[in-house]
């Protein structure tokens, strides 16, 4: 049979897996492959706990030449990951679901309508390999496999019998799991390579991205935490710390690194998004003076790269900052990238390029901007770029409270409580589309925030000290 570009089969084809992908010494990728070594055991672990371990070093992901099998005429699945077995073996109807999922040719529910990010599709890909090491070490057949198994990997995986560390898994993360098995078995059914899977799912409406949708949901799934744990650990910095932490970041790791920090905390980008920005997406001289012609304080910028489901989208970027950054495409990006193309004859188009010796020219990763706020001092007490995300969207709200209650002559404290949590939720949906979604947990996080950053509580606490008798009457 002819394989064209772009076909999809079953079989373990080297262009599609990059399984044969020829590395310098001339030897295949998956003969370069040596074993991982056994997992060290620990004296105190319960037994149980050690065997699941042992299992957890035999399975493999493996991540093909992007580009090169894109040049094969694949570029559709060059970014999708592989799995190989305890044995070396070539998990041909595994690596066919991941293809089928990263091209939409097949989904678990009417609701997963975008394509997988290539995150997304390792995170599957690493979820289903824990799967045929639990499979293996029950000696169960993924063809054979009941939804009753799926529950008992799932509760083994909650109670802390399959955990290489012996403690008990967070009821998110053995859903998730189960979840992506129940998907592949669920396919394995309908594409004829087993008998029926019987599952029955049930249809619920939910709240994402202030949106209601419709979910399917599969029956024994953990009970999850609401949010309000995320609620109570939820704690901005101060401003002064924030900008005592950027200068460090601008002193120890140069100013292109202290240019992405500021981007995702005065834009709320994600990391991804910051990480994949594109030069051409970035405003213009003429577009930034337009704006500040018209006195407006942000100027529009697409994304377009590096999003949640692959939906570009429109942000505001703070006029200043624009121009700044601008000013730095313009000047030393230009000189930076040129050195790289000298170097080593290649090019980027990514917006944020290291200017640290050694890495000229080199586009700034998201581990590299994951360790400015990791590890940068001094920083923040919990500091991430999720963080800064979130500190974006509360002191923008925030500081848009403060403008519109001097507009009345008052302070956000003094409009009330109702008026704060109205007025919140409003600047909440603006921020919707800057976001590309914000949830009602996350809703919620932000008003409480609000609340105790504008003292509120302590007014709303008093009504309580006033029924329990604490407060003088």
């Amino acid at each position: 049979m002819m394989l064209r570009p772009g076909s999809s089969t079953g079989g373990a084809d080297p262009a599609k897996t990059g399984a044969f992908q020829i590395n310098r010494d001339g030897a295949s990728a998956r003969g370069a492959h040596r074993p991982i070594p056994k997992r060290t055991r620990s004296k105190t672990r319960p037994r149980r706990a050690r065997d699941a371990g042992r299992q957890c070093g035999m399975v493999k992901v493996f991540q093909p030449n992007a580009d090169r099998i894109a040049k094969l005429g694949f570029a559709s699945v060059a970014h999708v990951p592989v799995i190989f077995d305890s044995r070396q073996r070539y998990c041909r109807e595994y690596n066919r679901y991941l293809r089928e999922r990263a091209e939409l040719d097949w989904r678990p529910a009417a609701g997963f309508h975008d394509r997988p990010r290539p995150r997304t599709l390792k995170t599957i890909a690493d979820h289903l390999t824990n799967w045929i090491r639990w499979c293996e070490s029950k000696d169960v057949a993924w063809q054979k496999a009941t939804y009753d198994h799926v529950l008992v990997y799932q509760d083994e995986q909650h109670s802390g019998i399959w955990s290489a560390s012996g403690e008990r898994l967070a009821a998110s993360t053995s859903n998730g799991r189960a979840d992506n098995a129940t998907h592949f078995l669920t396919w394995a059914a309908d594409r004829g390579l087993r008998g029926e899977f019987k599952v029955n799912l049930t249809v619920q409406q939910k709240r994402i991205g202030g949106r209601m949708r419709t979910v399917t949901v599969r029956p024994g799934r953990l009970k999850e935490p609401l949010g309000e744990s995320q609620i109570d650990t939820f704690r901005l910095p101060q401003p002064v710390e924030v900008r005592d932490w950027l200068a460090a970041v601008r002193r120890c790791r140069g100013y292109a690194k202290y240019l992405v920090c500021r981007f995702i905390l005065e834009t709320g980008v994600r990391l991804g998004e910051a990480e994949a920005f594109p030069v051409a997406d970035w405003p213009s001289v003429e577009k930034i003076e337009e704006a500040a012609f018209r006195r407006d304080v942000f100027v529009p910028a697409n994304l377009t790269r590096g999003t949640k489901g692959g939906r570009p989208r429109t942000i505001r970027v703070p006029i200043e900052l624009a121009r700044e950054i601008r000013v730095w495409i313009d000047g030393p990006r230009n000189k930076y990238v040129f050195a790289l193309y000298k170097r080593d004859g290649k090019r980027t188009d990514n917006l944020f390029v290291s200017d640290a010796p050694g890495f000229i020219g080199i586009p700034i990763l998201r581990h590299t901007i994951g360790d400015c706020f990791a590890k940068v001092t001094p920083r923040p007490k919990v500091w991430s770029p999720h963080k800064g995300r979130h500190a974006f969207a509360c002191f923008f709200i925030l500081y848009a409270l403060e403008a519109e209650a001097r507009a009345h002559k008052s302070t956000p404290a003094g409009m009330g409580v109702n008026w704060v949590h109205n007025r919140g939720s409003e600047w909440l949906k603006m921020l919707q589309r800057q976001f590309g979604h914000v949830d009602e947990v996350t809703t919620q996080i932000y008003l409480k925030w609000l609340a105790t950053a504008l003292n509120l509580a302590e007014t709303a606490n008093g009504w309580h000290r006033f029924l329990a008798g604490d407060e003088e009457r």
